[in-house]
């Protein structure tokens, strides 16, 4: 530890000195990022409309994270909860929305199942990923249900000219990772082809799960992505494979079985899972004007616990057929259909789940750009298997007052089905309703000299028929789910950012007020105020840099007593720094958490400490 401390203190040193004759490996200012998830079509993102999130492949490189929640953690405004170390559930609430209410795609493919309406971010590999596309807001009309508080869509990557890349990680907790990826492209008898095909293993030795509770909870997983792509006359093919497989080791806490009281106890306890998604995309253009994509996907979860008989086993069909019609300079028509069947086969806690559920949906969609007017209006008609129809709505409204300032209104409606566990699980309620949102903001983008782009937004979202577990008399953690009344988050979101060919800086901010409307109660697990501040330096084949993040108080309750308490806030301080040592050899550190800050986003859960990793990442062009 004292000598990665030494090497992330000389780093800024070691950066200064850098030969410039070698080009950095993170050269922020290539290419304008061009976002898809926030219309399904290509928009630059400083034309978005919608707050948007880019992630690209050179800050996932940085961050060294095992898992994608890691990643999503450092930003203001995506609050993450962890049930523990590495492997364990980390659930992302977006814009005081419930964790359920986030939307995650692997490369536009749905990844949520029914069972408990999340997505296994602990177990998605950021060594499989190109970049992240994170769209804050409801979005039911482009994606069905689940699309409240907002959007992941995590982009894998894809073919390109002939390349081998090879990457090592090691670290603390006993961390050790390692994986390959080849890509390739080109053309026989006059079609296009391209391959990519990456493969990743991981081992975490972990750290106690529970505060007090004394064995590390280790964890395991390999992951496997491949796409290939044929353009066969004016057809592409293109087909994809992503599968994630492992375990993860933890400790149930002991309650005695008369009284429930806690034995001050803990049992051993794992679960193995195995994440999988295949998908068939063709792609053509009816005619000149337009283009026209269907995607038939199977997508499929397993978890099992190791010493119960508790399984989960979720599988998800589904067929999307996506069009976009150009017309004229100014106007840009999407329509479309998704057809998708859930099933859900689970027992827990002595509770068996088999249900099987249809969802179908179409949706339309109008981008208009007049001279300083832009417009995005969608509506979308929607059949939820188990709870009937519904329409959803939204309009966004762009104006530009002058060449470098935007200002931006937007109101839309959402929807979210209650999931098979929230109806038939341990706790569940077959009663419950859908839950209703409309969300409305207010925006202003501002250009800021050459370099310099900052950002005002002020949201409100009312949910209806909000969901929410209420305890019984018979303790501990023992509830019943109930549709509360109302809920209401108001809030306000500002970011700045600056890059250059050296340096790269951002400052963003949120302040959001999560509350039920019956009982005026904060919702669980929200910060009010968070807040994360990045600066980068690139010089020649060196680079360092340091992030800050900060989240406030929490309400929370104790996952031994289930009795409300209180997350403290806390403040997170990373450093980094990589250096080229050749054109095909990159070599990163980075100390997280180096001042040791105690902290928990999850009451009653362990989180890690300071921690150092290095890597190496070998890239040879053939």
């Amino acid at each position: 530890m004292k000598i990665a401390a030494l090497g992330l203190a000389l780093a800024p040193a070691i950066a200064f000195a850098a030969d410039p004759g070698v080009p950095s490996s993170n050269n922020s200012v290539a290419l304008a990022p061009v976002v898809v998830t926030a219309t399904r079509t290509d928009v630059p993102e400083a034309d978005t409309l919608a707050p948007t999130i880019v992630i690209d492949r050179a800050q996932i490189e940085r961050a060294q994270a095992t898992d994608v929640a890691q990643i999503l953690q450092q930003y203001a405004g995506l609050d993450v909860a962890r049930s523990g170390g590495p492997g364990q559930p980390a659930s992302l609430f977006i814009r005081g929305g419930n964790s359920n209410y986030t939307l995650v795609l692997i490369d536009g493919v749905r990844v949520n199942n029914d069972s408990d309406g999340a997505a296994a971010l602990a177990n998605i590999s950021p060594e499989m990923i190109e970049r992240i596309e994170v769209l804050e807001g409801p979005r039911s009309t482009l994606y069905g249900t689940d699309a409240i508080g907002g959007v992941v869509n995590i982009i894998t990557r894809g073919p390109g000219p002939a390349q081998l890349d090879l990457s090592s990680t090691g670290g603390s907790f006993d961390t050790v990772q390692g994986g390959a990826a080849l890509r390739d492209a080109g053309k026989v008898d006059g079609h296009a082809w391209g391959v990519a095909f990456g493969a990743q293993q991981q081992y975490v030795g972990g750290f106690p799960t529970y505060a007090g509770a004394g064995d590390d909870g280790n964890f395991r997983n390999r992951t496997l992505n491949g796409k290939a792509s044929i353009q066969l006359g004016g057809i592409r093919l293109e087909a994809r494979a992503w599968d994630a497989e492992g375990y993860s080791k933890y400790v149930n806490a002991n309650f005695d079985p008369n009284t429930f009281a806690f034995l001050n106890t803990y049992s051993p306890a794992d679960e193995r899972f195995n994440d999988r998604i295949l998908a068939l995309q063709a792609s053509t253009h009816l005619c000149d004007n337009w283009a026209s994509d269907l995607t038939l996907s199977r997508g499929g979860d397993n978890l099992h616990q190791g010493q119960a008989a508790d399984f989960v086993r979720t599988i998800r069909p589904e067929a999307d057929w996506h069009n976009v019609l150009t017309l004229g300079d100014y106007n840009r028509l999407s329509f479309g259909a998704l057809a998708s069947r859930e099933r859900v086969d689970a027992l827990s806690f002595g509770t068996a789940i088999d249900t099987t559920k249809d969802n179908d949906y179409a949706y339309l969609q109008d981008e208009l750009n007049v001279q300083r007017n832009h417009a995005v209006l969608a509506v979308s008609y929607l059949h939820d298997g188990g709870f009937g129809e519904r329409f959803n709505w939204s309009a966004e409204y762009g104006f530009d007052l002058t060449a470098t300032t935007k200002l931006i209104a937007s109101a839309g409606s959402a929807f979210h089905a209650p999931t098979a566990n929230d109806r038939f699980g341990f706790g569940g309620n077959p009663a419950l309703q859908p839950e209703k949102a409309m969300d409305y903001e207010l925006g202003l983008k501002q250009r800021l000299l050459a370099h310099q782009d900052a950002e005002l937004r002020l949201f409100r979202t009312d949910v209806r028929d909000l969901i929410l577990g209420v305890p019984t008399a018979i303790p501990p953690n023992f509830f019943t789910l109930i549709n509360a009344r109302d809920s209401r988050t108001t809030g306000a979101q500002a970011d700045w950012s600056y890059v250059d060919e050296r340096w790269t800086a951002r400052v963003d901010g949120v302040v959001q007020n999560p509350r039920t409307l019956d009982n005026d109660s904060v919702l669980l697990r929200r910060s009010r105020l968070s807040a994360d501040a990045l600066i980068q330096r690139h010089l020649g084949r060196y680079d360092v840099g340091a992030h800050f993040y900060a989240a406030g108080r929490r309400q929370d309750i104790g996952a031994i007593d289930g009795l409300p308490t209180t997350d403290g806030g806390y403040g997170l301080l990373d450093l980094n720094a990589g250096v080229r040592l050749t054109r095909e050899l990159r070599f990163d550190l980075r100390g997280a958490n180096v001042l040791n800050h105690h902290y928990q986003t999850a009451a009653g859960y362990n989180q890690p400490g300071s921690a150092v990793y290095a890597s190496l990442r070998y890239s040879l062009p053939l």
